[in-house]
């Protein structure tokens, strides 16, 4: 059936309907609130995801995670996210959101603008705030959210497990395809003496996963006052009721902030495919050469002297990095970051030898990548594997043109994906892993990227063991 858009009224008025038809399953978006006037295309796309549990996906186009883009535009859109939140709520115009939404909406100027956002005071905020990037889509969005901000906090939920620590929270994200999360602050009076709590995530349907861990901070370290920034927002009016319904019971405000907000309505079949033939990498076309790969150790300093746990038992002994964001992040040291991703950008920027180069966060491992990334000089794509199982299909304005899968490393029963990579496209490709693991672990993501037909690929360490 293939994938069309039909707006139905012009940009400037609201409501405006998009019909978005995937393989069967149909979705209407109708826009209620955008704020900036963005054109639905500039911010997603949709995809048919395989998952019973919700079968379609937005997939953002200015978040670095499914489709690879200019790097400096996920840090803008986090950026986008952080203005309209102080608008809203604080009635504080940021000096540079009209260049923010310009960069974002043409890809133009972008590391300019970017340099002019970092470049000024960061901005603090009357209560003492801490920021929550959900796992695995939003820790890059979280993370460049919070980086506009004084005197605050980041942490990101995590899938993995680390037995040497306790998780402090524990909540579900119902209709992901990964549903637990856990959190490892190191220092739990991030938690406990935060006055205000911001949820970052890039797009809400129900809303669930923020009620969900709302809840499990409220059991544990009692607040007041919680913000959620998604970049969309498609909750019901029976959605919304339910957030009104928790403020009430908990005694607590509950204020959000997005970027577009509507309403859905899907109907249809949806995709239905046996999941053994969907996990096979999709591409016509195998690029037969073998790739050996090149190994690059970056000295990133402030690390985490922790091991992870799969699932059979096997331990990771390579050390965490602290500057995730992963075990807590104060402002101060977050400041650490921009100087050293510019540094370690120049060094692999003399490292490159093509033109067209991608470079591949991994799993959760994505702001540090993307801001390593956006130094590497021109010609740079960003975005990250996933742990999403998403329908591919090659057809105009769909979400995802082509997929490959591949164990994940750190977890070989989880299968990772790459998606929307353009067939022999690239010179080049840095894929970014936050820890070492060994080269039997990685037999099956080197396989997969022979599949890509990219003749350089370059793994970057960021922490490993001395």
């Amino acid at each position: 059936m293939g994938y069309l858009m039909n707006n139905t009224t012009s940009s400037v008025f609201l409501p405006k309907m998009s019909t978005y038809n995937l393989e069967g399953q149909s979705i209407a978006v109708t826009l209620t609130h955008n704020p900036f006037d963005f054109e639905p295309q500039t911010l997603f796309s949709l995809a048919a995801r395989k998952n019973k549990k919700r079968r379609f996906l937005f997939v953002s186009k200015v978040l670095g995670k499914h489709i690879p883009s200019d790097p400096f535009v996920p840090l803008l859109a986090g950026a986008a996210l952080a203005v309209q939140f102080l608008k809203k709520l604080h009635q504080v115009d940021h000096p540079d959101t009209f260049a923010i939404i310009q960069a974002l909406k043409s890809h133009e100027m972008t590391q300019s603008v970017y340099e002019s956002v970092t470049s000024r005071s960061l901005i603090t905020l009357p209560d003492q705030t801490l920021f929550i990037g959900f796992a695995e889509t939003a820790t890059g969005l979280g993370h460049a959210v919070f980086n506009l901000f004084d005197q605050a906090f980041y942490l990101h939920t995590t899938r993995e497990q680390i037995p040497q620590l306790a998780s402090e929270l524990n909540f579900n994200e119902d209709h992901s395809h990964a549903v637990n999360h856990r959190c490892y602050p190191l220092d739990v009076n991030l938690i406990k003496a935060a006055k205000t709590i911001i949820l970052v995530d890039d797009e809400i349907t129900t809303g669930n996963t923020a009620l969900n861990i709302i809840r499990a901070i409220h059991s544990k370290y009692p607040k007041t006052n919680y913000v959620v920034l998604p970049l969309l927002d498609w909750r019901t009016a029976e959605n919304r009721a339910n957030y009104s319904k928790l403020e009430q019971q908990l005694n607590i405000k509950i204020q959000t902030s997005c970027l577009m907000e509507g309403q859905l309505e899907v109907s249809g079949d949806p995709v239905n495919e046996p999941t053994d033939q969907f996990n096979q990498p999709v591409r016509a076309a195998i690029f037969e050469s073998p790739v050996d790969p090149d190994e690059k150790f970056l000295n990133l300093r402030d690390l985490v002297p922790v091991y992870s746990e799969d699932l059979a038992g096997n331990k990771n002994v390579s050390p965490y990095l602290l500057l995730t964001g992963r075990f807590g992040l104060s402002t101060l040291d977050n400041q650490k970051n921009l100087p050293l991703a510019r540094e370690l950008g120049e060094e692999l920027k003399r490292d490159r030898s093509g033109q067209k180069t991608l470079c591949l966060g991994t799993g959760e491992f994505m702001y540090i990548p993307m801001l390593i990334a956006a130094y590497m000089g021109k010609g740079i794509s960003f975005h990250t594997t996933t742990r999403s199982p998403i329908y591919s299909f090659t057809k105009p304005h769909y979400g995802i043109q082509n997929g490959f899968s591949f164990e994940n490393p750190d977890e070989t029963s989880i299968i990772n994906y790459i998606y929307n990579v353009p067939d022999k496209y690239y010179d080049e490709v840095y894929v970014f892993m936050e820890r070492e693991v060994s080269h039997e672990r990685l037999t099956s993501m080197l396989k997969a990227f022979r599949e890509l037909g990219i003749p350089r690929l370059v793994l970057v360490y960021c922490a490993f063991s001395k």
